[in-house]
């Protein structure tokens, strides 16, 4: 924070007594007896020892057979820790609507070879798979190779005939497909694209995962073979007769060699009614089976793919077979509910089991998934990600998973004061592998990001608050260079230590554990929205005068929204509490008004000092009328509902997370205003550079989008009363 604060209201003193303090390396959710049990149990070098047999499995589709052998690998192991009821819920795949079975791809080989002006291997998929992109054709072709640079703009091909010829382009494949292949009649492509930031002096030897379009029935996809940036870069200046760069190298030739001609092969298997599934097991509860703990990892990649995601569906698989084995010699009790392990097809088979299982959404209280949980820090500087669940599915177990995650953070770093009063060094409290590194522990909670499977959970028709631990950033994913040389059994311990610890807790909370969580959660509550009270405070006094109004209304809208995402935070903890604790919560869901009306004077202050005389709300503006009457509601049934939401076509510039959040506040009560309000707060809770910014216009947009796409249906509400 730019500004310190002071929290301005005092919380009751078991609330104060039980928040976690900075810095604490224990945890109230994590006692000492378990932590010495799960981390003298929980092996990162065991998960290690799974993922080298993981990283064999080429599964770039879900529907794919690399993805089914993966399965039953992951079932056998599962099986053999004694995981129960280990079993696959094999589920249907389709494209844009259940109408549109989805593809189904399976690589089966391909090479690459020049074969004018000298004969050369270029690529093997046995050696690197990634050579072949995704929904590539089978092809077996004997043609002349043509340099079109990028290969995406109609100047790229000025001059140049590649009818049934093969190009050689650097830009995105599937956009060179559509205009070097569709549109010019090229029949192929060899590929040197890279998702990296810096490729060329980076990462020149990495392979890229790359995807074309799915064909249409009937129809074949020109196939794309992916070569890395330097043999791509390689290949151009040999062709264009500039040859070697090297500092002894002779004088290039007076005129390019030609012609230059490649064989491509490729051979893939493609059904048109694919299927997918989850491989899905359990450690029982003892009483309660109605109310589980999923713990998410997805199997579907390019082949090694340690880190994303073979890291996290080793980590399910330890976490799986060390809780059993404490849970069977009597080391841990068996925990109240369910944990169930979903090995999965990344959010796509999510989607599919909500959809045709609707009344699970109920059973479920929580989603942790791990995606990209086993890097090894020092490379690229990745720091493990915790996200927090979105702000409309604001519940405890945030904190219960912060809590969790700080403690452990906090034991495997070094800090000077603690070695000074003689904690051990470098750590105070270290977890390491026998194979691991000694290197800290970088972990920090974030707010919600998606785009891994935890994103399923957390829809609004859905609403199970789901967290997800990334790795980020990795300049390794997507390529041949995501393998297990960039692994660490460590970071794969700490992080099975972190989620294990936090399932097991979740799984077990009763009326005995409540009053702590409530306190944490009343502590962190108060902290959260005195954050925002200087956020707000900061928007007023770094506002123009011309702007000023705005800031400030600004700033009362993000205390308005933090007291109904705290009293939400606060409510999700009574089902557990017994009945006094219950009343405590009523009690401080009442002190989180008290201080928000305190926190609204505090503004009113700050404004006066400021612009010299009293904030006058000026009239609603016609578009704030309007969207203050419109209501939308989700169709009905669900199934109709997450199909139709994948067709939203919104406006692009609001970020993908915030029309992500916007739909998620759709519940038949709030008005397109009032779901604005939220998300314009929750944006600037968090500051607009990191989801972007959140204006009426694009969230009207959005809705209007939403009805077209028979998502939504508007009716016409009554305009709500200001604040």
């Amino acid at each position: 924070m730019r500004y310190p604060l002071r929290v301005l209201a005092a919380l009751p003193a078991m609330a104060l007594a039980l928040a976690p303090r900075a810095g604490a390396q224990r945890s109230p959710f994590l006692p000492d007896d378990v932590y010495q049990k799960l981390t003298n149990e929980i092996s990162g070098d065991i998960a290690f020892d799974s993922l080298r047999s993981l990283v064999m499995y080429h599964a770039p589709e879900g529907e794919s057979q690399g993805f089914q052998d993966e399965a039953r690998w992951v079932m056998e192991r599962a099986r053999g820790y004694g995981i129960e009821d280990v079993h696959f819920i094999d589920l249907p795949s389709w494209g844009t609507t259940p109408d549109t079975p989805k593809q189904s791809w399976t690589l089966k080989g391909g090479e690459l070879w020049l074969t004018s002006p000298v004969t050369m291997k270029l690529g093997d998929v046995r050696e690197t798979p990634t050579s072949v992109a995704d929904f590539s054709s089978s092809a077996d072709l004997n043609a002349d190779l043509v340099d079109v640079g990028e290969g995406t703009r109609e100047s790229d091909y000025a001059g140049k005939d590649v009818t049934g010829k093969i190009l050689l382009a650097y830009g995105p494949p599937i956009r060179v497909l559509m205009l070097g292949c569709r549109q010019h009649g090229a029949v192929g492509i060899v590929s040197y694209y890279s998702t990296r930031t810096d490729p060329w002096t980076d990462h020149p030897d990495q392979v890229a995962w790359l995807q074309l379009a799915p064909a249409a029935p009937g129809e074949k996809v020109a196939p794309a073979f992916v070569i890395s940036p330097r043999a791509g870069l390689a290949l151009a200046r040999a062709m264009s007769g500039r040859g070697s760069t090297y500092i002894f190298a002779p004088p290039p030739p007076s005129s390019p060699p030609g012609p230059f001609r490649v064989h491509l092969t490729v051979q893939a298997d493609v059904k048109m009614s694919g299927r997918q599934g989850i491989v899905e097991g359990f450690i029982r509860g003892s009483t309660d089976h109605e109310h589980a703990i999923v713990l998410t990892a997805h199997m579907q990649e390019e082949k090694t793919s340690a880190d994303d995601d073979r890291s996290g569906c080793a980590s399910l698989l330890e976490i799986g077979r060390a809780l059993e084995a404490m849970i069977r010699d009597g080391r841990l009790p068996r925990p109240k509910r369910d944990i169930r392990f979903w090995w999965t097809n990344e959010i796509e088979s999510e989607l599919e089991y909500f959809s045709g299982h609707p009344e699970e959404r109920g059973r479920v209280i929580a989603d942790i998934n791990q995606d990209m949980v086993g890097a090894k820090q020092s490379l690229g500087g990745r720091v493990q990600h915790v996200s927090l669940t979105p702000y409309s599915r604001s519940s405890f177990v945030d904190d219960v998973v912060e809590n969790i995650v700080d403690s452990l953070v906090n034991g495997n770093n070094a800090y000077l004061p603690a070695w000074q009063t003689g904690s051990p060094a470098p750590y105070s409290r270290p977890i390491f592998a026998h194979i691991g590194s000694r290197e800290p522990y970088h972990a920090e909670v974030v707010p919600y990001f998606d785009d891994t499977d935890h994103l399923v959970f957390n829809i609004g028709a859905i609403g199970i608050p789901g967290l997800d631990f990334t790795d980020w950033p990795d300049e390794y994913i997507h390529s041949s260079d995501d393998d297990l040389w960039q692994i660490d059994p460590t970071q794969l311990q700490r992080n099975a230590v972190a989620v294990t610890a936090s399932a097991y807790y979740l799984a077990g909370l009763d009326e005995a554990s409540a009053p702590a969580l409530a306190g944490v959660v009343a502590g962190q509550a108060r902290v959260r929205i005195s954050r925002d009270l200087g956020t707000g405070i900061a928007r007023i006094s770094e506002a123009p005068a011309a702007e000023r109004d705005a800031a400030y209304a600004d700033a009362l809208n993000l205390l308005d929204q933090a007291e109904l995402r705290e009293e939400q935070a606060l409510q999700s903890v009574e089902p557990y509490a017994s009945a006094e604790i219950r009343k405590l919560l009523a009690s401080l869901t009442e002190d989180l008004k008290l201080t928000e009306v305190n926190h609204r004077q505090r503004l009113g202050e700050w404004y006066h000092a400021l612009a010299g005389h009293e904030y006058s709300a000026p009239p609603p503006t016609d578009l704030e009328k309007t969207a203050a009457a419109e209501v939308p509601r989700n169709v009905e049934p669900l199934r109709d509902y997450l199909t139709n939401g994948g067709n939203i076509v919104g406006p692009q510039t609001l970020s993908p997370v915030m029309t992500f959040e916007a739909m998620n506040y759709v519940d038949g009560h709030r008005s397109v205003l009032d779901i604005y309000k939220a998300v314009r707060a929750e944006s600037l809770s968090a500051e607009e550079w990191y989801y972007g910014k959140v204006t009426l216009e694009d969230v009207v947009q959005l809705f209007k989008a939403a009805q077209e796409a028979k998502a939504v249906e508007i009716a016409e509400g009554v305009v709500p009363s200001q604040r």
